[in-house]
């Protein structure tokens, strides 16, 4: 039986199933690339409060008596998130040369979550 000339060749049917395959492929990968997106800003987060930890202990950490030992309470926006820094510091020793606990919390202030937390003893030389 021989061909007709139009059938050969493709119909506007075949090119609008490849497209619908394709686009439920879409679809399945989206919750993937969401999550991931989410758990990137979340990292960020997380990184930048365990920077801003870190740099409240190393400011503690320059200090050699306990006299320049002090407590902070700071609020920092850092990208899209807000964050609050809290610095405490327990009591001098009692003889020195000893050594002091500082504990930094780093939270977010919209939601309150803990994002870092961080302790250290600071060696003190003198009240």
């Amino acid at each position: 039986m021989a061909r007709r000339r139009y059938e050969s060749g493709f119909t506007l049917l075949e090119p609008v199933i490849a497209m619908f395959l394709l686009m439920i492929v879409a679809v399945a990968f989206l919750p993937i690339l969401i999550n991931s997106l989410v758990q990137t800003s979340r990292n960020s987060e997380v990184v930048s409060a365990t920077s801003l930890a870190n740099h409240a202990i190393e400011d503690e950490r320059a200090q050699t008596t306990c006299a320049g030992l002090s407590a902070l309470d700071q609020t920092t926006s850092s990208g899209s998130a807000v964050l609050r820094v809290v610095r405490q510091f327990g009591s001098c020793p009692s003889a020195f040369p000893g050594t002091a606990q500082v504990t930094v919390v780093v939270t977010d202030a919209t939601t309150g979550a803990v994002e870092a937390t961080a302790a250290t003893l600071i060696f003190v030389t003198g009240a």
